[in-house]
């Protein structure tokens, strides 16, 4: 029989972690750019670098991460993580140079990989213990109740500058730590388990190909899409002003889209939901490049449901392609939507500073989602597909 009082704490502990981790250390970075460019001169370059190497910290993050198994070593190093997270952003402002700042977003990247890769796996473990595997898509919802957080506590301060809203975002972390630090654990092994034999390496045959190409353009459409947005919409003069709202509706869109898009993907087929999503996702981006505040609005809101539900898709299929080593397909998608998340705020920003145009991060985040659109259809199986499940995402 289940707990209540337990899957209460564990659900909030889960979801307090993906506020901390993800919304508020990853993404404080979305409102803050703006503030930061107009105060320092900080050129698109520089800002399209300092995504990376977040986005860098978080994929060296994940692939540790997805090698440890010991419960002990999982608890303490999930901790360190939030410790990274948390007081990465409240140091960030004390420097102002981009060698240090690079060296804190690539730690603060450290820390959100520790709350979404090891942080899912013990709230998932658990959840299974209990039963109640299936409620992990409500843990996944804390990626976009921290970005709806940042959206109304930071966006919406104009009287706060870029240090104070990275100061401000350290506060509002801080009421997330304790629930994180105390509720989310490592299930005790029992002394029977014994450790697996290492599985066979699987055959990475044209499905996987194209899955894997798809995946790391829906790195490089989301890291592009959610680093520029505000910037690209507030440097347009018919919409200024309206960027913090997208970014809200883009968090509330986001909070319930990885239950929503598993329930599609069982409804209709894994191909079909994701080709949609990427489509959909497609046309977000493309929306705000429209002089229009509701093209903008809605854009946000497309953006906002699909990107979460796209990563949740793309991991179930890779373990329906492997069906004796998932862990290893996983693995290596990890890695390609980690240097599609690296390389494309890198280009993004060398193309801005460039042409001095911002609007050309949202074509080139549209393009990337785009092309994603077409390799999925490469993915097809002939055999049926079994019903998904809502995976950890990395």
């Amino acid at each position: 029989m289940h707990n209540p009082i337990k899957i209460f704490q564990l659900l909030t502990g889960g979801i307090s972690t993906l506020v901390l981790t993800m919304g508020i250390a990853r993404f404080t970075y979305t409102p803050a750019l703006p503030r930061m460019q107009e105060a320092l001169a900080l050129g698109d370059d520089t800002a399209g670098l300092l995504a990376a190497a977040n986005f860098a910290g978080y994929l060296s993050g994940a692939l540790l991460a997805s090698r440890i198994s010991t419960a002990l070593l999982k608890q303490q190093l999930f901790r360190i993580g939030l410790i990274l997270a948390l007081a990465c952003n409240a140091l960030l402002p004390l420097f102002d140079n981009t060698l240090a700042w690079s060296l804190l977003r690539y730690l603060s990247g450290l820390g959100s990989a520790a709350g979404m890769v090891i942080g899912t796996s013990l709230v998932l473990e658990q959840l299974a213990r209990e039963g109640k595997a299936q409620l992990i898509g409500v843990h996944f919802g804390g990626v976009g109740v921290g970005i709806v957080i940042t959206a109304l506590a930071l966006g919406g301060s104009g009287n706060l500058d870029w240090q104070q809203t990275w100061w401000v975002s350290a506060l509002i972390g801080s009421l997330f730590f304790l629930p994180a630090w105390f509720w989310v654990r490592a299930a005790n092994q029992s002394p029977t388990e014994q450790p697996k034999p290492a599985a066979a390496r699987p055959h990475l045959g044209q499905p996987f190909v194209f899955l894997a190409s798809s995946y790391f353009f829906a790195g490089g459409s989301f890291a592009v899409g959610t680093t520029f947005i505000i910037a690209v919409i507030q440097a347009n003069p018919v919409m200024s002003g309206e960027g913090q709202l997208v970014w809200l509706l883009l968090g509330l869109a986001a909070a319930p889209s990885c239950y929503i898009w598993v329930r599609l993907a069982n409804h209709w087929s894994a191909i079909q939901a994701l080709f949609f999503a990427f489509t959909l996702q497609t046309l977000g981006l493309l929306l705000p490049l429209i002089d229009a505040t509701s093209a903008a609005l809605m854009g946000g809101l497309c953006f906002g449901f699909t990107f979460m539900g796209i990563v949740a898709m793309v991991l179930s299929q890779a373990g329906q392609l492997a069906h004796e080593n998932p862990a290893r397909l996983m693995g290596l998608l990890v890695t390609a939507y980690g240097v599609g998340q690296i390389s494309g705020p890198l280009l993004a920003g060398q193309l801005m500073a460039q042409s001095g145009n911002p609007v050309i991060a949202l074509w080139l985040a549209a393009g990337f989602s785009a092309a994603g659109t077409l390799l999925v259809l490469g993915t097809k199986q002939r055999e049926p597909q079994p019903r998904m499940a809502c995976p950890q995402v990395g």
